[in-house]
């Protein structure tokens, strides 16, 4: 009887050679690739792609009058999630990316603030007794308080804190959680707290507190936890006026100042002081990444203006001069949009020309997104620029 089996081993044939050359192939591409990635990926631009993929059919179909909503000198616009939030003072809307209203919140606000984070949106009557905090997926909780509110904060995970005051008390500071319920109420008797900041997890609060040392007026950072009725710790900033106050991190503050700003940490340790090349503030923007964008000048009016953008640790990036008046400006990702009279400019986070556009038609304020696009707003229309 015959044996068809063979003790002999196959040969590898030809269809074996050609998946090893494949195989071969694909590794040395994929390391070549990866190489290429690391020596070369500050000029690639991912933003770029990123864009075409996102606003392929926005580009297709136009971007003139994306957004439509009541225009009025007291605008406030915010980025929330992919849309627009406008704060009028008609009170608080919400626009998806496509242009679409997705809810308005009416409420009449004479002076009307918004701040955004995340998904979040809080919009406020300055010196009124509204305001109103929502997602993208509409209201959260609208709030009437006693006493005109000062100044308001808003975290990413919907916890937000505001300063106003109460008869028998110079201040009081308000926190609510991010289930939108009472968290934390400091009545202060003795110092006036016209300024307040919430860290990321609501767990931190922060307020800038005015008085006196030795007959001279001074400002001071004050720290509290969310889950103690005692002062956490304070830090003097002499006699320097603070405009605002925001978290750096999970506990460290920035004190932006009338000539400087300062770090501080919550064990009241001033971590670093930055005093402005020149020497007045005139705006400025948190929302860079890692990075604080601020506009000053070298006299109290005048358009002789410089940008300058300070890192996390209070050390200087870059300063560059504009010898112009800034209309508006607005930081997100790495990226900075300045708005001045006749053009749009993008600027990276070190003061580098990322693109520009002297199309800007009506627009009074600009939103700078982290994908490098901008939203320009003015005459009661949004329309996006895309680099």
């Amino acid at each position: 009887m015959w044996n068809n089996q063979s003790d002999t081993p196959a040969k590898p044939g030809r269809y074996g050679l050609i998946k090893r050359i494949v195989v071969f192939a694909v590794v040395v591409v994929a390391v070549c690739s990866a190489v290429g990635l690391f020596l070369f990926q500050e000029s690639l631009n991912f933003d770029a792609l990123r864009r075409w993929v996102k606003y392929f059919n926005i580009r297709d179909e136009g971007t003139e009058d994306l957004y439509l909503f009541d225009a009025h000198n007291s605008n406030r616009y915010g980025s929330a999630g992919s849309g627009l939030a406008v704060a009028s003072v008609g009170g608080l809307a919400y626009y998806q990316d496509n242009g679409t209203e997705r809810f308005t919140l009416q409420n009449q606000l004479s002076l009307p603030q918004l701040l955004t984070a995340g998904k979040m949106m809080l919009a406020y009557d300055a010196g009124g007794t509204v305001l109103l905090a929502a997602d993208t997926n509409g209201e959260r909780v609208r709030l009437t308080t006693e006493q005109p509110i000062l100044d308001a904060d808003l975290a990413s995970n919907g916890s937000f804190c505001f300063a106003s005051s109460l008869s028998g008390y110079k201040s009081v500071l308000t926190v609510y959680n991010s289930s939108a319920t009472l968290a934390y109420r400091w009545l202060s008797s003795t110092t006036y707290m016209p300024t307040c900041a919430i860290s990321e997890k609501g767990t931190m609060l922060a307020a800038i507190g005015l008085g006196a040392s030795g007959g001279a007026f001074e400002s001071s950072v004050y720290f509290f936890r969310t889950d103690s009725e005692n002062i956490l710790s304070t830090a003097s900033l002499g006699n320097s006026l603070i405009y605002d106050l925001y978290f750096v991190d999970a506990d460290t503050v920035c004190a932006l100042g009338e000539t400087a700003a300062y770090l501080v940490r919550s064990d009241g340790t001033l971590e670093g002081e930055f005093a402005y090349p020149e020497p007045y503030l005139k705006d400025y923007d948190t929302g860079g990444n890692g990075f604080l964008t601020l506009a000053v000048n070298m006299y109290r009016a005048g358009n002789r203006n410089s940008l300058v953008t300070m890192d996390d640790q209070g050390r200087e990036i870059a300063t560059l001069y504009l010898g112009e008046e800034i209309l508006d400006l607005s930081a997100a990702g790495s990226y900075i949009a300045v708005l001045t009279a006749d053009r749009l400019t993008i600027y990276t986070d070190n003061l580098e020309v990322y693109a520009e556009t002297v199309d800007i038609s009506a627009a009074t304020s600009v939103l700078m997104r982290e994908d490098g696009s901008v939203l320009l707003l003015g005459g009661g229309k949004g329309w996006l620029y895309l680099p």
